[in-house]
């Protein structure tokens, strides 16, 4: 369980660190700021929630209907990366009976942080 966590901490760590490029237009710097703020509330919580698998699934869904939101206020690459990331999310579900799940979710994570500051970026 605490590996689970680590791996979600890290991965929001990471993707937070991918989301330092954003600023193109002032909509742009403007979701991409909302994203990162949603990212760093996601990850304190994640962290708060260690051991409770119920806690992290609701903070992973709470942050995927938030980036669903963002998404609606973006548009170009920005708006296709956030509806992206808001799908993974949602569909990320932690269950100890399923330990590829934490693999798959930090894949995804790396390539929402590549996608994301791309697009924050340009």
């Amino acid at each position: 369980m605490k590996t689970a966590r680590l791996i979600l901490v890290a991965g929001a760590t990471t993707l937070l660190m991918g989301l330092t490029a954003c600023g193109a237009g002032s909509n742009t710097t403007e979701v991409c700021n909302e994203a990162m703020k949603a990212f760093t509330d996601y990850s304190t919580k994640v962290g708060q929630a260690a051991g409770n698998l119920d806690g992290i699934n609701t903070e992973t869904q709470a942050l995927a209907t938030q980036l669903k939101g963002l998404a609606d206020k973006a548009d170009g690459d920005l708006k296709s990366s956030l509806t992206a990331m808001s799908t993974t999310w949602a569909s990320l579900k932690i269950d100890p009976a399923n330990p590829s799940a934490m693999t798959e979710f930090a894949t995804k994570t790396s390539e929402a942080t590549q996608q994301l500051a791309t697009a924050c970026a340009g």
